[in-house]
């Protein structure tokens, strides 16, 4: 994603600041020079619009003059470039004009009389920047250290054709930070979610349950068949020492807070905290530096901080050296900080979690899952009002970010391709419906479609691998759905051309990167399975590739692709050096050494049963597989028991 660095810059002290016409700032636009740009409001006229921007204002007149007032407000700030009194630019074509030039310069000088101000003839610099990538979603990078330039809208800035700036092209998000030294401490950026939702009804009701039901919408790849607790934990009518005491756990890794925001009732201090449960008094309107001292225990895991409240993104009260909820998470060491510089809507803070958490868990950028929400808004204004405007990210990624997210979003397909296996495994114990069979391969197919969409976009040699991995496992899946589980002439038809198609992608990744093993594996098993033959020369590379993986220290998923390879090779007459059952022994053994230091590792037992169970049970010469052999089920007969655990 293309970046434009915007970043705002004055003199003296940062953290206290009131707007006053015509203070001067500098602003620079990437690489473009600095310019000068002038504050044309006072700070009381700029919160008398802001709080025409709030709901509990009924006038739409008022509301809409506000809005207009302020867009064009953070337009000029933006877009902004030097100007020129005619007078001076005259001047200038006076002394730089040959004599002889008298009737050209008379010709200029009267049509600059037309205008009061003269223009450089140069585009905006920032749109500029935009129109250089206009066929790809791009960022704003928006640094505003002063305090008083943090409450401006930016986000309601309009283009060239007096739209939203945000809808230029193929869109464009403009997200916040401030700089400073908290960046360093930021936590590392996880593959494996954990999610924490606060809520709290104090300050009147809210809709918990819809909030709920989209964040396990969103975790559904990461979902586990029991203890869902490992990767969703909630706090109901939450008071401030509920939170304290769940975030002593460190392993959260994304908060969403659903509470209301409401203005702090102190002396000079007028900004907006939020409202928790109270013991006895039934409301506690807690400070933002109290909730930065509530997740204080999840700052070295949680990356994202998600705040479904009123105002928690207000930063008005610009006098007031303390800042707002959001910045002060945001500058305490919260990389991802999303709230509300104004009241919030209930339907739209539903939008917020179900579109945001559903984008950011399914592998998206978090920049794009922040620009889908506010279209998203943005499209719903009729229920949702101005929220797409009062939605504001505060966002410092890590380098390497998108490396990440290539494989957050393949791990993501994978739990998913596992839970719809458990979910038809659970299904076929209990005899279930073959519409519900088929509503599993709907599923399924919706992960074919997902995956072959990434596999464009995917760059990196090893994420292809795993793209394309992922791509015959939720092919052979299906098939083995449509045949097991349905069952009739067309399912069984449907599922052999599933199981060519996933024949193809484990060849392709094998091809591509024949040291992958694994890949090598499951295309030789297909190919056998299929047309009853084995690619010797193959065989002979995985065989290899997977010798070399043996000897690394610790190593025990190249043991079930040798185990694999030494029965397959019975078809072709190629022995392995040991036997199959001694390679599966010896991943057991290596297995239960690296799960004694880490408890949580993936098990290659489960997944190299269920595989050799296949051949027992689905892969059958009386089914229509291994022509012209045998097969094998005679032989993992005797090695499934090895694969059990202990």
């Amino acid at each position: 994603m293309k970046s434009i660095l915007v970043e705002f810059a004055r003199f003296k002290n940062l953290g206290t600041g009131i707007l006053r016409e015509g203070d001067d700032y500098l602003r620079s636009i990437t690489s473009h020079r600095v310019h000068q740009v002038r504050i044309p409001i006072n700070q009381r006229p700029f919160s008398q619009l802001m709080n025409s921007m709030r709901y509990v204002y009924k006038d739409k007149h008022e509301y809409d003059d506000a809005f207009k007032s302020l867009s064009l407000l953070v337009t000029d700030l933006l877009r902004r470039q030097d100007y020129m009194d005619v007078g001076e630019l005259l001047d200038k074509l006076k002394t730089s004009c040959d004599k002889g030039n008298e009737a050209l310069l008379q010709h200029v000088a009267q049509l600059l009389q037309q205008h009061d101000k003269a223009s450089f003839l140069e585009e905006s610099p920032l749109l500029e920047e935009v129109n250089k990538n206009s066929d790809k979603l791009q960022q704003i990078d928006l640094v505003t250290n002063a305090a008083e330039l943090s409450a401006l809208p930016f986000e309601a800035a309009l283009a060239n054709d007096d739209k939203p700036l945000f809808l230029s092209g193929k869109g464009v998000v403009l997200t916040r930070r401030v700089r400073g030294v908290f960046r360093d401490f930021t936590p590392h950026w996880p593959i494996t979610p954990k999610v924490l939702f606060i809520w709290s009804a104090a300050g009147g009701s809210v809709p918990h349950q819809e909030h709920k039901d989209a964040l396990l919408n969103a975790l559904k790849p990461w979902l586990p068949p029991q203890n869902i607790d490992k990767v969703f934990v909630e706090i109901g009518n939450a008071k401030y020492r509920d939170i304290e005491k769940i975030t002593r756990d460190d392993g959260f890794t994304h908060c969403h807070l659903l509470a209301h925001g409401q203005q702090i009732d102190r002396k000079n201090d007028k900004r907006f905290g939020i409202a928790l449960d109270h013991r006895i008094e039934g409301a506690d309107v807690i400070t933002p530096d109290a909730l930065c001292k509530a997740l204080e225990g999840i700052r070295s895991s949680a990356v994202v901080v998600t705040l479904a409240a009123c105002d928690a993104g207000n930063q008005t009260d610009v006098i007031n050296p303390d800042k707002s909820v959001a910045h002060l998470l945001h500058t305490s060491g919260f990389p991802v900080v999303i709230a509300s510089q104004l009241p919030l809507t209930k339907f739209g803070s539903e939008i917020l979690t179900r579109r945001f958490y559903g984008d950011l868990l399914n592998g998206l950028d978090v920049r794009e899952a922040l620009h889908h929400t506010r279209e998203e808004l943005y499209d719903n204004q009729s229920n949702a009002g101005h929220d797409w405007v009062s939605l504001v990210g505060y966002v410092q990624l890590p380098e390497g970010y998108n490396d990440i997210l290539e494989e957050v979003r393949l791990k993501s397909h994978l739990n998913s391709l596992k839970n719809l296996r458990d979910r038809a495994e659970a299904l076929a114990r209990v005899g279930a419906s073959r519409e519900e069979f088929e509503a599993i391969g709907g599923d399924l197919i919706k992960e074919i479609e997902a995956l072959n969409k990434l596999l464009a976009k995917t760059k990196e040699m090893r994420a292809l691998d795993e793209n394309r991995g992922l791509l015959g496992s939720a092919e052979k899946r299906l098939a083995e759905l449509l045949f097991r589980h349905i069952g009739d002439d067309a399912a069984k038809a449907a599922s052999r051309e599933a199981l060519n198609r996933a024949c193809k992608w484990y060849k392709e990744a094998f091809d591509a990167n024949p040291s992958h093993h694994w890949s090598g594996v499951q295309y030789l098993a297909l190919q056998a399975v299929i047309t009853g033959k084995v690619d010797a020369n193959m065989w002979k590379t995985a065989y290899r590739a997977a010798e070399v993986d043996r000897v690394r220290p610790g190593e025990y998923w190249a043991q079930g692709s040798l185990a694999k390879l030494a029965l397959l090779g019975t078809l072709i007459g190629e022995p392995t050096d040991e036997t199959a059952a001694f390679y599966l022994q010896e991943m057991k053994a290596r297995f239960k050494v690296v799960q004694s230091r880490k408890p949580d590792a993936d098990n290659p037992l489960q997944s190299t049963g269920l595989q050799l169970r296949r051949y027992e049970e689905w892969w059958l010469p009386a089914n229509g597989f291994f022509p012209d052999s045998k097969g094998l089920a005679d032989e993992v007969r005797e090695l499934i028991p090895l694969c059990r655990r202990e």
